[in-house]
């Protein structure tokens, strides 16, 4: 992607809210992998008359001018032992928030996403470029008029397509609120959105609810999942689902990789067991080997889904997802086994075939 490209990127990631220019600024600095350009006077100028030059994208004036975005590291503080993310700084929820959440109604435009001052803003395009899009003002021009008031604001078609990615049908239709969800995981770039900060903090909406927008968005393979755990100051665990858009999905392994270890001590017990003699990498075979053998021993009642929480010391939604993953993965066969009183218990029963030809070659 080259550098004209990567501003058009970041100015369509901001969403319907659009971008004020000291904002694009930041996000460009910050930009991974880092943008190819010295962002110097000559290069701002250079950049102001791309946006002004590209059909896709419009400019906007706000009632109120609007502060810089804020940036964060959500995995700065992250517990190398336990993949926990510990409070030495600020909360994700706790931080100042530029974009308040106002979802846009269905339209005859068919614009989607949030905007608090959807209908206050005055569109000033005509006031920036010509029919011919030759720029009527400069870059100093532009921020003396209008200073932290104007936003550039990418079209709708392209918002999308940055969301979605080149990969997934542009014709796609998902609902208005499910839609400011994929919006606000986009805008979070590699940092992503946690589950419990959209619907407690932002949407303030029921979990069973926020678990239903982001169904939809998972159905359509629109972002990803994965666990993640923050460490209160009082020492509780705060357990939740961190979203990323495809295209931003890193693996961060290091929280399963705790979990299997923490399944290995606390359900074998290893006479004169040294782990700081074991390199890392036979660690993990043997963690991988053990699990396999404690669902081999159980054998054709297999392990229920509460039990391998508890072997694990993990809550509910890790081990239901480690589990949905190795069921994925076909190394477990997941049945439900309905009793008189009518409640149903996951049931985890290994495939022989496959664990015995794992086992063999080890």
């Amino acid at each position: 992607m080259d550098a004209l490209s990567i501003v058009v990127d970041e100015v369509a990631l901001e969403g319907l809210d659009g971008i004020t220019l000291p904002s694009l600024w930041i996000r460009l600095e910050d930009r991974e992998p880092k943008f190819p350009l010295k962002l110097d006077n000559c290069t701002k100028g250079f950049i102001w008359r791309s946006l002004v030059n590209n059909a896709d994208l419009s400019f906007h004036e706000l009632p109120e001018e609007r502060e810089d975005i804020e940036l964060f590291d959500r995995f700065k503080d992250i517990d190398p032992e336990t993949g926990f993310e510990t409070q030495k700084q600020k909360f994700s929820h706790d931080r100042r928030d530029v974009y308040p959440l106002h979802v846009i109604p269905e339209n005859q435009d068919g614009i989607q996403g949030s905007c608090v001052f959807f209908k206050e803003r005055k569109n000033v395009t005509k006031q920036i470029r010509s029919k011919s899009f030759a720029p009527l003002v400069n870059l100093e021009e532009a921020q003396e008029r209008y200073g932290r008031k104007l936003v550039v604001v990418a079209s709708q078609a392209l918002r999308f397509r940055t969301l979605i990615g080149s990969n997934n049908d542009p014709e796609s239709k998902i609902s208005n609120d499910s839609y400011c969800v994929l919006e606000r995981v986009g805008r979070g770039r590699w940092q992503g959105e946690l589950q419990s900060d959209l619907h407690g903090s932002l949407f303030k909406i029921d979990a069973r609810k926020m678990h239903y927008l982001r169904k939809c968005l998972v159905k359509h393979d629109l972002i990803t999942m994965q666990s993640y755990v923050r460490r209160l100051k009082t020492g509780q665990q705060q357990h939740s689902i961190l979203l990323l858009l495809k295209r931003f999905h890193v693996n961060r392994s290091v929280w399963f990789r705790f979990c299997f270890s923490a399944y290995l001590v606390n359900s074998y017990k290893f006479s004169n067991f040294r782990h700081n003699k074991i390199p890392a990498e036979d660690f993990t075979s043997i963690t991988t080997r053990s699990i396999k053998q404690g669902l081999l021993s159980s054998g054709t009642k297999g392990v229920p889904h509460r039990e391998i929480g508890l072997r694990m010391n993990v809550g509910r939604l890790e081990s239901r997802m480690i589990c949905r993953k190795m069921d994925r993965d076909g190394v477990i066969k997941v049945n439900v086994v309905v009793y008189f009183t009518l409640k149903f218990v996951f049931m985890l029963r290994a495939k022989p075939v496959l664990f015995q030809s794992n086992l063999t070659s080890s």
